[in-house]
């Protein structure tokens, strides 16, 4: 009986908290970030707003958890989609590509940003949790295992710390391209960075020299 409870209080904080993640959004989308305040999202949501501060500290958490369900939802068909790509380097841009089209379709660029801005506020936080991040680096972990199955990348680091690694440093490219979008391009953002993780920062002609 204790259990049966327990399950009927998770289930309903688990509805509270999508309720809320779906009122907010529609009105950061709507109205703007800075506009819409805590009262608004918890009148929307008909809870309370010490119910909303205590599923989110602040509301760029709203948008976070946004994320980690949008990630969560497509996870299941990432590895089948991303082995029928030919390499590492095409899944790679593929899956940045990907994920930079998913959120100019589904969030404006302020929003982008303000979770760019609190996940770089937050890093300490998300190391020792990773549920706080959105879950792309599990994504990216799959494509680092496809790539070490095929002998494209080294073997003596596990996938999930390669991918930890490209994660943040796909966090810091972001953060460039929104910063100055006129002298950075996403393609350009994608391809750096990918080269720079898969060929290091040395020049073709010095790893010919060093092989």
């Amino acid at each position: 009986m204790a259990e049966a409870r327990k399950s009927r209080t998770e289930r309903k904080k688990e509805e509270t908290r999508k309720k809320i993640v779906a009122v907010a959004m529609e009105l950061f989308n709507r109205q703007g970030f800075d506009r819409t305040t805590v009262d608004r999202i918890a009148a929307e949501a008909d809870v309370a707003r010490g119910t909303v501060f205590n599923h989110f500290p602040v509301k760029e958490a709203i948008v976070g958890e946004y994320l980690r369900r949008a990630v969560s939802g497509i996870e299941a068909q990432a590895v089948p989609f991303y082995q029928s790509l030919p390499d590492t380097r095409t899944r790679l841009a593929t899956a940045f590509r990907l994920t930079l089209e998913w959120s100019e379709s589904h969030l404006n660029r302020d929003l982008y940003e303000r979770y760019f801005v609190y996940r770089m506020q937050t890093v300490i936080q998300s190391v020792r949790d990773p549920g706080l991040r959105s879950g792309f680096a599990r994504i990216l972990s799959c494509i680092m295992k496809l790539g070490q199955e095929a002998g494209e990348l080294r073997l003596d680091i596990g996938p999930e710390e390669l991918a930890d690694h490209l994660d943040w440093a796909w966090a810091s490219g972001v953060i460039v391209w929104l910063a100055q979008p006129d002298k950075f391009t996403a393609d350009i953002v994608i391809d750096r960075m990918v080269d720079m993780f898969l060929n290091g920062a040395r020049s073709g002609r010095q790893g010919e020299n060093a092989g």
